[in-house]
Protein backbone atom coordinates (compact mmCIF):
# COMPACT_ATOMS: atom_id res chain seq x y z
CA UNK A 1 0.00 0.00 0.00
CA UNK A 2 1.55 3.56 -1.03
CA UNK A 3 2.66 5.23 2.44
CA UNK A 4 3.21 8.45 0.79
CA UNK A 5 -0.18 9.97 -0.73
CA UNK A 6 -2.35 9.18 2.72
CA UNK A 7 -4.78 11.79 2.27
CA UNK A 8 -5.20 11.13 -1.42
CA UNK A 9 -5.68 7.40 -1.03
CA UNK A 10 -8.98 8.03 1.60
CA UNK A 11 -9.96 10.18 -0.43
CA UNK A 12 -9.75 7.38 -3.77
CA UNK A 13 -11.32 5.30 -1.31
CA UNK A 14 -14.65 6.81 -0.33
CA UNK A 15 -15.18 7.69 -4.18
CA UNK A 16 -14.85 3.66 -5.15
CA UNK A 17 -16.76 2.61 -1.82
CA UNK A 18 -18.96 5.42 -2.56
CA UNK A 19 -19.96 4.40 -6.29
CA UNK A 20 -20.33 0.59 -5.67
CA UNK A 21 -22.24 0.97 -2.88
CA UNK A 22 -24.52 4.00 -3.63
CA UNK A 23 -23.57 5.77 0.22
CA UNK A 24 -22.89 9.29 -0.36
CA UNK A 25 -20.22 10.73 1.13
CA UNK A 26 -18.87 13.66 3.08
CA UNK A 27 -15.18 14.46 3.49
CA UNK A 28 -14.40 16.68 6.67
CA UNK A 29 -10.64 17.62 7.40
CA UNK A 30 -9.35 21.57 7.75
CA UNK A 31 -9.15 23.74 5.23
CA UNK A 32 -5.75 22.89 2.31
CA UNK A 33 -5.41 19.50 2.14
CA UNK A 34 -6.56 18.84 -1.60
CA UNK A 35 -10.03 17.64 -1.43
CA UNK A 36 -10.75 19.48 -4.36
CA UNK A 37 -7.93 18.39 -6.48
CA UNK A 38 -8.23 15.32 -5.80
CA UNK A 39 -11.73 14.52 -6.58
CA UNK A 40 -10.91 16.12 -9.71
CA UNK A 41 -8.34 13.94 -10.58
CA UNK A 42 -10.33 11.14 -9.73
CA UNK A 43 -13.08 12.52 -12.44
CA UNK A 44 -10.65 13.13 -15.28
CA UNK A 45 -9.03 9.76 -14.79
CA UNK A 46 -12.28 7.32 -14.34
CA UNK A 47 -13.86 9.55 -17.43
CA UNK A 48 -16.44 11.29 -15.07
CA UNK A 49 -17.57 14.98 -15.86
CA UNK A 50 -17.38 16.86 -12.68
CA UNK A 51 -20.31 19.88 -11.56
CA UNK A 52 -18.89 21.43 -8.29
CA UNK A 53 -21.84 23.49 -6.63
CA UNK A 54 -20.06 25.46 -3.61
CA UNK A 55 -22.26 25.73 -0.81
CA UNK A 56 -21.20 29.13 0.33
CA UNK A 57 -21.84 30.75 -2.90
CA UNK A 58 -24.96 29.08 -3.87
CA UNK A 59 -28.90 30.05 -3.38
CA UNK A 60 -31.49 27.74 -2.73
CA UNK A 61 -33.05 28.23 -6.76
CA UNK A 62 -29.87 27.45 -7.72
CA UNK A 63 -29.58 24.39 -6.71
CA UNK A 64 -33.04 23.36 -6.93
CA UNK A 65 -34.42 25.70 -9.78
CA UNK A 66 -36.01 28.73 -10.19
CA UNK A 67 -39.82 29.18 -9.93
CA UNK A 68 -40.98 30.96 -12.94
CA UNK A 69 -44.47 32.14 -14.23
CA UNK A 70 -45.29 30.99 -17.31
CA UNK A 71 -48.62 31.80 -20.12
CA UNK A 72 -49.82 29.25 -21.59
CA UNK A 73 -50.37 29.87 -25.02
CA UNK A 74 -53.61 27.77 -25.31
CA UNK A 75 -55.77 28.73 -22.96
CA UNK A 76 -53.76 32.29 -21.44
CA UNK A 77 -54.11 30.51 -18.32
CA UNK A 78 -50.75 31.29 -15.86
CA UNK A 79 -49.31 28.83 -14.07
CA UNK A 80 -45.87 28.35 -12.08
CA UNK A 81 -43.00 26.29 -13.24
CA UNK A 82 -39.38 25.11 -12.54
CA UNK A 83 -36.58 25.98 -14.90
CA UNK A 84 -34.20 23.89 -14.39
CA UNK A 85 -30.15 25.59 -13.01
CA UNK A 86 -27.78 25.06 -15.92
CA UNK A 87 -25.88 22.50 -14.01
CA UNK A 88 -28.61 20.17 -13.92
CA UNK A 89 -28.91 20.44 -17.40
CA UNK A 90 -25.61 20.13 -17.99
CA UNK A 91 -25.41 16.69 -16.24
CA UNK A 92 -28.32 15.49 -17.94
CA UNK A 93 -26.94 16.39 -21.40
CA UNK A 94 -23.71 14.27 -20.40
CA UNK A 95 -25.61 11.77 -19.22
CA UNK A 96 -27.35 11.42 -22.72
CA UNK A 97 -23.94 11.18 -24.33
CA UNK A 98 -22.72 8.38 -21.96
CA UNK A 99 -20.77 10.60 -19.68
CA UNK A 100 -21.43 9.81 -15.98
CA UNK A 101 -21.25 12.97 -13.73
CA UNK A 102 -19.68 13.70 -10.17
CA UNK A 103 -21.74 16.20 -8.26
CA UNK A 104 -19.39 17.64 -5.77
CA UNK A 105 -20.66 19.29 -3.13
CA UNK A 106 -18.36 21.54 -1.57
CA UNK A 107 -18.39 24.33 1.47
CA UNK A 108 -21.54 22.57 2.75
CA UNK A 109 -20.83 23.83 6.30
CA UNK A 110 -20.70 27.40 5.25
CA UNK A 111 -24.10 27.47 3.46
CA UNK A 112 -27.10 28.67 5.13
CA UNK A 113 -29.35 26.62 6.36
CA UNK A 114 -32.28 27.24 3.43
CA UNK A 115 -29.34 25.78 1.16
CA UNK A 116 -27.98 22.81 3.32
CA UNK A 117 -32.08 22.06 3.16
CA UNK A 118 -31.99 22.40 -0.66
CA UNK A 119 -28.55 20.17 -1.06
CA UNK A 120 -29.92 17.50 1.62
CA UNK A 121 -33.02 17.25 -0.92
CA UNK A 122 -30.14 16.70 -3.59
CA UNK A 123 -28.28 14.02 -1.82
CA UNK A 124 -31.29 12.06 -0.20
CA UNK A 125 -33.93 12.25 -2.63
CA UNK A 126 -31.59 12.94 -5.52
CA UNK A 127 -34.36 15.33 -6.84
CA UNK A 128 -34.11 19.12 -7.58
CA UNK A 129 -37.80 21.12 -8.26
CA UNK A 130 -41.09 19.37 -9.12
CA UNK A 131 -39.56 15.82 -8.35
CA UNK A 132 -37.11 15.92 -11.29
CA UNK A 133 -34.66 12.86 -10.61
CA UNK A 134 -30.81 12.95 -11.25
CA UNK A 135 -29.42 10.41 -13.91
CA UNK A 136 -28.75 6.99 -12.51
CA UNK A 137 -25.00 7.43 -13.35
CA UNK A 138 -24.65 10.68 -10.95
CA UNK A 139 -22.34 10.29 -8.25
CA UNK A 140 -22.77 12.86 -5.25
CA UNK A 141 -19.73 13.54 -2.94
CA UNK A 142 -19.60 16.55 -0.39
CA UNK A 143 -17.16 18.10 1.41
CA UNK A 144 -16.87 20.63 4.47
CA UNK A 145 -14.30 22.17 6.96
CA UNK A 146 -14.60 21.18 10.67
CA UNK A 147 -16.45 23.65 12.63
CA UNK A 148 -12.93 25.20 14.40
CA UNK A 149 -12.30 26.22 10.80
CA UNK A 150 -15.11 28.26 9.91
CA UNK A 151 -17.17 31.06 11.42
CA UNK A 152 -18.75 30.62 14.32
CA UNK A 153 -22.20 31.78 13.32
CA UNK A 154 -21.99 28.60 10.83
CA UNK A 155 -22.93 25.00 11.69
CA UNK A 156 -24.23 21.35 9.94
CA UNK A 157 -27.83 20.38 10.57
CA UNK A 158 -27.20 16.82 12.19
CA UNK A 159 -29.78 15.43 9.59
CA UNK A 160 -27.61 16.55 7.10
CA UNK A 161 -24.75 14.82 8.42
CA UNK A 162 -26.98 11.88 9.02
CA UNK A 163 -27.43 11.15 5.20
CA UNK A 164 -23.39 10.54 4.68
CA UNK A 165 -20.80 8.14 5.53
CA UNK A 166 -18.49 10.95 7.01
CA UNK A 167 -14.48 10.19 6.31
CA UNK A 168 -12.65 12.63 8.39
CA UNK A 169 -9.10 13.55 6.51
CA UNK A 170 -6.34 12.90 8.79
CA UNK A 171 -3.13 11.84 9.02
CA UNK A 172 -1.25 9.48 11.67
CA UNK A 173 2.01 11.99 12.10
CA UNK A 174 3.44 14.79 10.88
CA UNK A 175 5.81 13.25 8.97
CA UNK A 176 2.97 11.60 7.15
CA UNK A 177 1.31 15.19 6.20
CA UNK A 178 5.02 16.83 4.97
CA UNK A 179 6.04 13.68 2.92
CA UNK A 180 2.81 13.85 0.96
CA UNK A 181 2.48 17.96 0.94
CA UNK A 182 6.13 18.35 0.17
CA UNK A 183 6.55 15.51 -2.58
CA UNK A 184 7.71 16.58 -6.23
CA UNK A 185 3.93 17.41 -7.87
CA UNK A 186 4.66 14.60 -10.12
CA UNK A 187 4.85 12.14 -8.03
CA UNK A 188 1.62 12.77 -6.53
CA UNK A 189 -0.11 10.31 -9.50
CA UNK A 190 2.14 7.10 -8.60
CA UNK A 191 0.79 4.07 -6.98
CA UNK A 192 -2.64 4.66 -7.23
CA UNK A 193 -4.67 2.40 -5.12
CA UNK A 194 -6.15 -0.53 -7.19
CA UNK A 195 -9.13 -2.33 -6.57
CA UNK A 196 -10.60 -6.22 -7.04
CA UNK A 197 -13.58 -7.53 -8.35
CA UNK A 198 -14.45 -9.82 -6.25
CA UNK A 199 -18.23 -11.77 -6.96
CA UNK A 200 -20.28 -11.79 -3.68
CA UNK A 201 -22.91 -14.78 -2.95
CA UNK A 202 -26.35 -15.27 -1.20
CA UNK A 203 -24.38 -16.29 1.55
CA UNK A 204 -21.90 -14.17 1.81
CA UNK A 205 -24.16 -11.21 2.52
CA UNK A 206 -26.52 -13.35 4.92
CA UNK A 207 -23.41 -14.12 6.65
CA UNK A 208 -22.62 -10.06 6.73
CA UNK A 209 -26.03 -9.23 7.66
CA UNK A 210 -25.92 -11.87 10.63
CA UNK A 211 -22.38 -10.81 11.89
CA UNK A 212 -23.71 -7.22 12.24
CA UNK A 213 -26.57 -8.37 13.93
CA UNK A 214 -24.55 -10.09 16.16
CA UNK A 215 -22.35 -7.03 16.44
CA UNK A 216 -24.39 -4.72 17.49
CA UNK A 217 -25.81 -6.75 20.46
CA UNK A 218 -22.93 -7.24 21.67
CA UNK A 219 -21.92 -3.49 21.23
CA UNK A 220 -25.50 -2.39 23.50
CA UNK A 221 -24.95 -5.54 26.13
CA UNK A 222 -21.34 -3.70 26.48
CA UNK A 223 -23.30 -0.30 27.62
CA UNK A 224 -26.11 -2.01 29.73
CA UNK A 225 -26.28 -0.70 33.17
CA UNK A 226 -28.33 -1.51 36.35
CA UNK A 227 -30.01 0.91 38.30
CA UNK A 228 -29.09 0.17 41.74
CA UNK A 229 -32.36 1.39 43.31
CA UNK A 230 -34.82 -0.52 40.85
CA UNK A 231 -31.88 -3.54 39.95
CA UNK A 232 -33.67 -3.00 36.38
CA UNK A 233 -30.94 -2.81 33.28
CA UNK A 234 -31.21 0.48 31.13
CA UNK A 235 -29.20 1.25 28.21
CA UNK A 236 -26.21 3.79 28.83
CA UNK A 237 -26.66 4.20 25.12
CA UNK A 238 -29.38 5.43 23.84
CA UNK A 239 -30.26 4.66 19.89
CA UNK A 240 -33.14 6.46 20.36
CA UNK A 241 -30.79 9.54 19.42
CA UNK A 242 -32.79 11.88 22.24
CA UNK A 243 -29.98 14.67 21.65
CA UNK A 244 -27.52 14.59 18.92
CA UNK A 245 -28.35 18.39 17.57
CA UNK A 246 -24.41 19.16 19.05
CA UNK A 247 -22.57 16.42 17.40
CA UNK A 248 -20.72 18.90 15.07
CA UNK A 249 -19.66 21.79 17.69
CA UNK A 250 -17.80 19.02 20.03
CA UNK A 251 -14.44 19.86 21.25
CA UNK A 252 -12.90 17.06 19.27
CA UNK A 253 -11.84 17.84 15.73
CA UNK A 254 -13.48 14.46 14.54
CA UNK A 255 -16.79 14.41 13.57
CA UNK A 256 -18.64 10.85 13.94
CA UNK A 257 -22.50 10.17 13.26
CA UNK A 258 -25.28 9.24 15.21
CA UNK A 259 -26.77 5.32 15.15
CA UNK A 260 -30.31 5.89 12.67
CA UNK A 261 -31.59 3.13 10.64
CA UNK A 262 -30.43 4.50 7.81
CA UNK A 263 -26.73 4.30 8.55
CA UNK A 264 -27.31 1.03 9.53
CA UNK A 265 -28.24 -0.12 6.03
CA UNK A 266 -25.25 2.06 4.99
CA UNK A 267 -22.96 0.23 6.75
CA UNK A 268 -24.67 -3.12 5.22
CA UNK A 269 -23.88 -1.67 2.06
CA UNK A 270 -20.59 -0.27 2.22
CA UNK A 271 -19.68 -3.20 3.69
CA UNK A 272 -20.57 -5.72 1.26
CA UNK A 273 -18.63 -3.10 -1.45
CA UNK A 274 -15.35 -3.15 1.21
CA UNK A 275 -15.52 -7.26 0.62
CA UNK A 276 -16.41 -6.62 -3.65
CA UNK A 277 -13.59 -4.24 -3.87
CA UNK A 278 -11.17 -7.55 -2.26
CA UNK A 279 -10.12 -4.69 0.98
CA UNK A 280 -7.46 -6.16 3.01
CA UNK A 281 -8.03 -5.38 6.49
CA UNK A 282 -4.17 -5.47 7.16
CA UNK A 283 -3.35 -2.57 4.59
CA UNK A 284 -6.52 -0.67 4.38
CA UNK A 285 -8.15 -1.43 7.72
CA UNK A 286 -7.79 2.56 9.89
CA UNK A 287 -9.33 4.29 6.59
CA UNK A 288 -12.18 1.59 6.42
CA UNK A 289 -12.75 1.92 10.29
CA UNK A 290 -12.69 5.91 9.32
CA UNK A 291 -15.67 4.72 7.18
CA UNK A 292 -17.33 2.60 9.82
CA UNK A 293 -16.80 4.99 12.52
CA UNK A 294 -18.56 8.24 10.41
CA UNK A 295 -21.58 6.00 10.19
CA UNK A 296 -22.38 4.52 13.47
CA UNK A 297 -19.61 6.54 15.63
CA UNK A 298 -21.53 8.04 18.38
CA UNK A 299 -25.02 6.42 19.15
CA UNK A 300 -25.52 9.33 21.34
CA UNK A 301 -23.72 11.98 22.71
CA UNK A 302 -24.68 11.11 25.49
CA UNK A 303 -21.95 9.46 26.24
CA UNK A 304 -19.15 11.03 28.52
CA UNK A 305 -15.71 11.05 27.39
CA UNK A 306 -14.53 7.56 28.87
CA UNK A 307 -18.04 5.85 27.16
CA UNK A 308 -17.02 7.29 23.73
CA UNK A 309 -13.56 5.81 23.87
CA UNK A 310 -15.04 2.54 24.61
CA UNK A 311 -17.42 2.26 22.27
CA UNK A 312 -15.07 3.23 19.57
CA UNK A 313 -12.38 0.73 20.86
CA UNK A 314 -15.64 -2.18 20.61
CA UNK A 315 -16.63 -1.18 17.56
CA UNK A 316 -12.97 -1.44 16.44
CA UNK A 317 -12.42 -4.77 18.07
CA UNK A 318 -15.52 -6.76 16.44
CA UNK A 319 -15.55 -4.98 13.33
CA UNK A 320 -12.01 -5.64 12.42
CA UNK A 321 -12.58 -9.73 13.58
CA UNK A 322 -16.04 -9.68 11.65
CA UNK A 323 -14.65 -8.80 8.38
CA UNK A 324 -11.74 -10.78 8.50
CA UNK A 325 -13.50 -13.52 9.04
CA UNK A 326 -15.64 -12.77 6.13
CA UNK A 327 -12.72 -12.11 3.92
CA UNK A 328 -11.09 -15.40 4.14
CA UNK A 329 -14.52 -16.80 2.95
CA UNK A 330 -13.70 -16.74 -0.81
CA UNK A 331 -16.16 -18.34 -3.00
CA UNK A 332 -19.13 -18.67 -0.51
CA UNK A 333 -16.81 -21.04 1.88
CA UNK A 334 -17.60 -20.89 5.78
CA UNK A 335 -14.76 -18.25 7.03
CA UNK A 336 -12.19 -19.45 9.20
CA UNK A 337 -12.43 -18.34 13.01
CA UNK A 338 -10.16 -15.65 13.25
CA UNK A 339 -7.48 -15.59 16.61
CA UNK A 340 -7.68 -12.60 19.47
CA UNK A 341 -4.55 -11.85 20.44
CA UNK A 342 -4.08 -10.56 24.26
CA UNK A 343 -0.67 -9.56 24.54
CA UNK A 344 0.00 -6.73 26.67
CA UNK A 345 -3.61 -6.68 27.92
CA UNK A 346 -4.64 -6.43 31.46
CA UNK A 347 -6.51 -9.84 32.15
CA UNK A 348 -9.81 -7.91 33.04
CA UNK A 349 -9.69 -6.19 29.02
CA UNK A 350 -8.29 -9.76 27.97
CA UNK A 351 -11.67 -10.91 29.49
CA UNK A 352 -13.95 -8.51 27.90
CA UNK A 353 -12.53 -8.68 24.94
CA UNK A 354 -13.46 -11.87 24.42
CA UNK A 355 -16.72 -11.75 25.89
CA UNK A 356 -17.79 -9.00 23.42
CA UNK A 357 -16.32 -11.28 20.44
CA UNK A 358 -17.76 -14.23 21.68
CA UNK A 359 -21.31 -12.18 21.83
CA UNK A 360 -20.97 -11.24 18.03
CA UNK A 361 -19.27 -14.71 17.33
CA UNK A 362 -20.23 -16.35 13.76
CA UNK A 363 -19.26 -19.32 15.31
CA UNK A 364 -19.78 -21.92 17.50
CA UNK A 365 -18.46 -22.62 21.01
CA UNK A 366 -16.79 -25.98 19.15
CA UNK A 367 -15.25 -23.66 16.44
CA UNK A 368 -13.61 -20.94 18.52
CA UNK A 369 -10.30 -21.23 19.30
CA UNK A 370 -9.99 -18.22 21.58
CA UNK A 371 -10.95 -19.65 24.95
CA UNK A 372 -8.19 -22.08 25.22
CA UNK A 373 -5.67 -18.88 24.44
CA UNK A 374 -7.80 -16.89 27.03
CA UNK A 375 -7.12 -19.49 29.70
CA UNK A 376 -3.84 -19.73 28.94
CA UNK A 377 -3.15 -16.19 29.08
CA UNK A 378 -5.13 -15.61 32.55
CA UNK A 379 -2.78 -18.60 34.10
CA UNK A 380 0.41 -16.96 32.67
CA UNK A 381 -0.66 -13.75 34.77
CA UNK A 382 -2.00 -15.68 37.65
CA UNK A 383 -0.17 -18.65 38.68
CA UNK A 384 -2.51 -20.88 41.26
CA UNK A 385 1.42 -21.79 43.28
CA UNK A 386 1.65 -20.29 47.05
CA UNK A 387 4.15 -18.46 46.06
CA UNK A 388 2.90 -16.63 43.45
CA UNK A 389 -0.03 -16.13 45.44
CA UNK A 390 1.33 -14.79 48.32
CA UNK A 391 3.60 -12.21 46.06
CA UNK A 392 0.48 -10.81 44.69
CA UNK A 393 -0.89 -10.56 48.11
CA UNK A 394 2.21 -8.52 48.96
CA UNK A 395 2.02 -6.20 46.00
CA UNK A 396 -1.79 -5.43 46.77
CA UNK A 397 -0.74 -4.37 50.43
CA UNK A 398 1.73 -1.79 49.55
CA UNK A 399 0.82 -0.69 46.07
CA UNK A 400 -3.31 0.52 45.73
CA UNK A 401 -3.03 0.72 41.72
CA UNK A 402 -1.68 -2.81 41.95
CA UNK A 403 -4.55 -3.81 44.14
CA UNK A 404 -7.66 -2.68 42.32
CA UNK A 405 -6.39 -4.01 38.89
CA UNK A 406 -6.29 -7.46 40.59
CA UNK A 407 -9.64 -6.80 42.29
CA UNK A 408 -10.80 -5.95 38.80
CA UNK A 409 -9.48 -9.04 37.00
CA UNK A 410 -10.42 -11.04 39.75
CA UNK A 411 -14.23 -9.63 39.29
CA UNK A 412 -13.86 -10.44 36.05
CA UNK A 413 -12.33 -13.36 36.14
CA UNK A 414 -15.64 -14.56 38.12
CA UNK A 415 -17.57 -13.39 35.93
CA UNK A 416 -16.13 -15.60 33.01
CA UNK A 417 -16.41 -18.53 35.21
CA UNK A 418 -20.14 -18.25 35.80
CA UNK A 419 -20.99 -17.38 32.13
CA UNK A 420 -19.28 -20.55 30.89
CA UNK A 421 -20.90 -22.63 33.75
CA UNK A 422 -24.14 -20.97 32.85
CA UNK A 423 -23.20 -21.83 28.84
CA UNK A 424 -22.25 -25.61 30.02
CA UNK A 425 -25.51 -26.16 32.53
CA UNK A 426 -27.64 -25.01 29.15
CA UNK A 427 -26.27 -27.51 26.86
CA UNK A 428 -27.04 -30.90 25.64
CA UNK A 429 -23.38 -31.64 25.18
CA UNK A 430 -21.06 -29.03 27.00
CA UNK A 431 -18.57 -28.05 24.58
CA UNK A 432 -15.00 -29.53 24.93
CA UNK A 433 -13.27 -25.74 24.72
CA UNK A 434 -15.43 -25.00 27.68
CA UNK A 435 -15.05 -28.01 29.69
CA UNK A 436 -11.04 -28.11 29.06
CA UNK A 437 -11.06 -24.02 30.11
CA UNK A 438 -13.16 -24.19 33.61
CA UNK A 439 -11.20 -26.21 35.89
CA UNK A 440 -7.27 -24.59 35.58
CA UNK A 441 -10.04 -21.01 35.63
CA UNK A 442 -11.64 -22.26 38.96
CA UNK A 443 -7.97 -23.08 40.46
CA UNK A 444 -6.89 -20.08 39.72
CA UNK A 445 -10.36 -18.02 41.45
CA UNK A 446 -9.86 -20.70 44.24
CA UNK A 447 -6.13 -19.72 45.00
CA UNK A 448 -6.92 -16.20 45.11
CA UNK A 449 -9.93 -16.36 46.45
CA UNK A 450 -8.27 -15.15 50.15
CA UNK A 451 -6.29 -12.66 48.43
CA UNK A 452 -9.18 -11.16 46.92
CA UNK A 453 -11.26 -10.98 49.51
CA UNK A 454 -8.51 -8.86 51.31
CA UNK A 455 -7.82 -6.57 48.60
CA UNK A 456 -11.98 -5.81 48.89
CA UNK A 457 -11.91 -5.53 52.35
CA UNK A 458 -8.85 -2.36 52.27
CA UNK A 459 -10.45 -0.90 49.20
CA UNK A 460 -13.79 -0.55 51.17
CA UNK A 461 -11.74 1.09 54.01
CA UNK A 462 -10.31 3.28 51.32
CA UNK A 463 -13.99 4.29 50.58
CA UNK A 464 -14.99 4.59 53.87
Amino acid sequence: MNRINKIRDQIELAIEISRDSGVPVLLIANPGLAKSTVVANWALRNSYHIETLVGSRYSQEEILGFQVRTEDKGSGEFRLEILEPHWYRTVFEKAAQGVPSLLFLDEISTAQENVQGALLQLVFERTIGHGKKLPESALVLAAANYKQNIPWQFNMMAPMLNRFCIVNLCYESNDSFLNEFLQDPSDWGRELPAYGDRRLTAEDRGRLASGLKAMFRALLSAFEETDNAGGEKYYAMDINNHVYNNMYEGNTRYVYNFISGRTLSYLFRISLSFLRKGLSFGERGKDMLNMVFGLIGIGTNTFNEKQQQSYLRNVETLYAKLYTALGSGEGGAAPAAPSLDFTGREVADAIQEWVLFRESSLWGADDDPNLGTLAAYIGGAYSAAPEAVEAARLRNAQNKADRYRFSNDMQRLGYLIALLEEEAAGAAAPAAAEQAALAPLREIRDAYAGAFGEAARDMAAEIR
